[in-house]
């Protein structure tokens, strides 16, 4: 047994440091090249917000998106499906600071996901326990800070949140996850209110996470989102080491995004907005002609010279594939937001629901077993940090002896 403990303390080590080396590589990529860090970032999140959508049973695709925003009645979803999505994908773009504002940000999730004081649940209709004191949400984040591993520390939040509320919304958790990722890696200098460009599709993403859970826990097969125990633990932390390896590549087509931008704007004569619209493009990657228009101060007309030229060039893709109110994507988000999405059979009145295997259903409102959940939430993360403390006393060790 004592074996069978160590290799499990070796395979926990070996699965969290090299999530942490690779998300710590992305992480300075993006900050050394902020305009495609935004890029890649703004993909991140709109796949993010559906995944997160989809691992609790809401079956939407990011193509489901771009009607609720075009109005152009082709929408086959839920629209209400695709209504949380976009709230989602706007917290995800500016998730605010949980170590600073820990109950304004929380609260804040939970109105984005219809739970607390928010529109899709009364708070009369709230299951007795579920909704967390702001001194219980204010202890979920006491003694986090610089230092902390972003994943392990974001894991243990989410999983603190997750014992108090019995699981009230998943969704929840994965937001604080991002939000403690995010602040861990810096914290964002605005406010907590994103720009609503597009209802989110488009504008600046003010945040410096680099670990999507829901990406990572969808992204070769569907795995349940179970921070709190031992299992969940090890799913989450070898998805995200795929993710990240995946996204370094797609981290570079932002960075030839950009580059052939800029050298098709040095191409043009000294009167041209070309270089204009290829920096609008990289801080809000989904844009109609008006919104081109306001950001960088020309008429509609030119807007839509420089959207028909960039287009020609492979630099945007035109969306809606229609002739009026148009809006443009730079290709990695078109081709998503302009995707058909892959259609399944259809249940009548009812979301197509994951393996109930997959889903965490059974709750307690019994104080003695959410204590319980907690004391294993505890041990779970005592033993993997017990473990990362040996691995780095035994690093520092070598490291003297040479």
């Amino acid at each position: 047994m004592a074996l069978d403990h160590a290799d499990k303390a070796r395979s926990a080590v070996s699965t969290f440091l090299r999530a942490e080396v690779l998300a710590a590589r992305l992480e300075a990529m993006a900050r050394a090249e902020a305009e495609v860090g935004n890029l890649w970032r703004s993909e991140i999140a709109l796949a993010e917000a559906v995944a997160s959508a989809g691992l609790e049973g809401i079956r939407i695709s990011e193509g489901d998106l771009l009607p609720r925003i075009a109005l152009n009645g082709s929408q086959d979803a839920d629209p209400s499906g695709a209504e949380l999505a976009l709230s989602l994908l706007r917290v995800l773009k500016v998730p605010g600071d949980p170590l600073v504002r820990p109950v304004q940000t929380v609260r804040r999730f939970e109105r984005a996901a219809g739970t607390g004081m928010g529109p899709g649940l009364a708070l009369d209709d709230e299951a007795e326990g579920q909704r967390l004191d702001d001194a219980e949400i204010e202890g979920i984040f006491a003694g986090l800070g610089a230092g902390d591993m972003p994943i392990l520390s974001a894991a243990r939040a989410a999983a603190g949140y997750a014992a108090l509320s019995e699981r009230a919304n998943p969704i929840v958790e994965r937001l604080i996850f991002m939000a403690v990722d995010s602040s861990l890696r810096g914290r964002a200098a605005r406010g907590t209110e994103p720009e609503d460009v597009l209802r989110g599709l488009s504008g600046r993403v003010d945040a410096h996470w680099v670990s999507p859970p829901a990406l990572a826990l969808s992204h070769r097969r569907f795995l349940p989102w179970s921070p709190g125990s031992e299992t969940g633990l090890m799913d989450l932390g070898v998805g995200l080491a795929r993710v990240f390896e995946a996204e370094t590549g797609r981290f570079a087509l932002s960075r030839d995004w950009l580059r052939r931008g800029q050298e098709a704007a040095r191409g043009r004569g000294g009167r041209s907005r070309m270089a204009d619209a290829v920096q609008a493009f990289g801080t809000a990657p989904v844009l109609s002609s008006a919104l081109l228009a306001e950001t960088i101060g020309v008429s509609i007309r030119t807007a839509l010279t420089l959207l028909d030229e960039m287009t020609d060039l492979g630099l945007l893709k035109e969306i809606t594939g229609r002739r009026t109110a148009r809006i443009w994507a730079v290709p990695s988000l078109g081709a998503r937001l302009a995707a058909r999405p892959f259609r399944r059979a259809r249940l009548q009145g009812r979301a197509v629901m994951p393996p109930t295997e997959m889903r965490e259903t059974a709750r307690s409102h019994s104080w003695q077993q959410r204590e319980a959940s907690m004391q294993a939430m505890e041990r779970a993360f005592s033993d993997l940090e017990t473990a990362l403390g040996q691995a780095n006393a035994l690093l520092i060790g070598t490291r003297r002896r040479r």
